[in-house]
């Protein structure tokens, strides 16, 4: 973990653990990162404020998808960049022609000429968003394997931002989707729904010490998918974190978002990572969703009214500025084969086993793993560590995806 490129660029994941590494998650809070306030600034407002900061930027360029976040983010920008007589922000889209599960054609234009963007680029793409592909290995050779492993997703629309911002909606999933497993508990306390005889336990375990909580989670089935690839002191490693971090996770909305969230390296991993790319065009990346003053308003309008959905809190905050239809939407857009190219399956399938460590790794499961139809994305970011492991020792070989 300790090496470096050629060029000097960290080897490797240079903001993961080897655990987070192998598993393909970040664990845990930032212990460097203090609590924030709670406000009663208002959501919209403090959004609003965010969005405001990358306008005066210009140019501004929104990453925009058509899915509930991005268009958020674009409805407020144009609002706003309208009402403060500032230049317009440019959508930029990514679009996958020979992916039929990716397009989000319609709801991008309803949602582009309903808030009535004046500027909207679109870019096809075919293999450029390969795992291993130019711009990926491009980025890893400059930083080292970033996370989560498709950040070089924005690298196309960075360059469009150079020397202005880029707002994204990152994180809009987490903090304006219930989602906590002591939601049910603010919404009856605030009288949304009605107690149930099985809020007694929620309750009495939400006021257990945490030592008791974690003892009670571990006792209950990992709903998620095994990762087979792990070797089990490492499986049993990382399902102590999750249980530990789950014991740890805030029991009031308020507090999960100035506190858990906030402090959750899930999210300060994510945003480093997007920052470099931003800054390899001189660009500043703003995520609106995990600004400071946005989670401070959003806890504090939590800590009245918990929000019972997703179409609920994005309705409370721009209702009036995007189509109802758009705000209650569940499909979404499925990008997955764009990642497993040509780059990523030619080295996978040459892989000797090497540059993984093979203490919390099976190499042969890992294998197997990536020669599956449909690869296990929690393995992304090892398959892009490997191939950092074998540019260093094998040079232009493995720049041709072979060992």
């Amino acid at each position: 973990m300790g090496a470096v490129t050629a060029t000097g660029a960290p080897a490797g994941a240079w903001q993961l653990t080897p655990l987070e590494l192998a598993a393909g998650l970040p664990l845990g809070h930032d212990p460097d990162l203090v609590p924030l306030a709670v406000t009663d600034d208002g959501p919209r407002a403090a959004v609003e404020a965010a969005v405001l900061g990358a306008l005066l930027r210009p140019p501004c360029v929104v990453s925009f998808s058509g899915g509930r976040d991005s268009s958020t983010v674009l409805a407020l920008a144009a609002h706003v960049a309208a009402r403060e007589g500032l230049a317009p922000p440019v959508a930029v889209t990514l679009r996958f022609p020979r992916l039929p599960e990716s397009d989000e054609s319609e709801w991008q234009r309803q949602v582009v000429d309903h808030v009535g963007v004046r500027e909207w680029t679109l870019l096809d793409t075919t293999d450029e968003l390969d795992l291993l592909g130019d711009d990926a290995r491009d980025q890893i050779r400059r930083h080292g394997v970033l996370w989560p492993p498709n950040t070089h997703f924005h690298q196309r629309i960075a360059a469009l931002a150079a020397g202005g911002s880029l707002l994204t909606g990152f994180a809009g999933d987490e903090v304006m989707s219930p989602g906590s497993p002591w939601d049910r508990l603010a919404h009856v306390q605030q009288g949304q729904v009605r107690p149930r005889a099985s809020d007694a336990a929620r309750r009495a375990l939400a006021a257990s010490p945490r030592a008791v909580r974690r003892a009670v989670l571990a006792r209950r089935p990992d709903p998620t998918p095994a990762r087979p690839w792990l070797r089990p002191h490492a499986a049993d490693a990382l399902r102590r974190a999750k249980v530990g971090a789950e014991a740890e996770l805030p029991v009031r909305p308020d507090d999960a978002l100035v506190d858990g969230w906030w402090r959750a390296r899930y999210r300060t991993v994510a945003t480093a990572s997007l920052a470099r790319v931003g800054a390899d065009h001189d660009a500043v990346v703003v995520h609106p969703f995990t600004e400071p003053g946005v989670l401070s308003a959003l806890a504090g309008a939590h800590r009245v009214r918990l929000p019972r959905s997703r179409a609920q809190a994005l309705g409370a905050l721009v209702g009036d500025l995007l189509p109802a239809e758009v705000l209650v939407r569940r499909s979404k857009a499925e990008f997955g084969r764009a990642f497993w190219g040509p780059g990523a399956r030619d080295f996978a399938h040459g892989w000797d086993g090497t540059g993984v460590d093979s203490t919390l790794v099976d190499p042969d499961t890992l294998h197997t793993a990536w020669s599956a139809d449909r690869p296990d994305g929690r393995s992304f970011a090892l398959l892009q560590h490997a191939w950092a492991a074998s540019a260093r020792a094998g040079g232009a070989s493995a720049d041709d995806g072979e060992q």
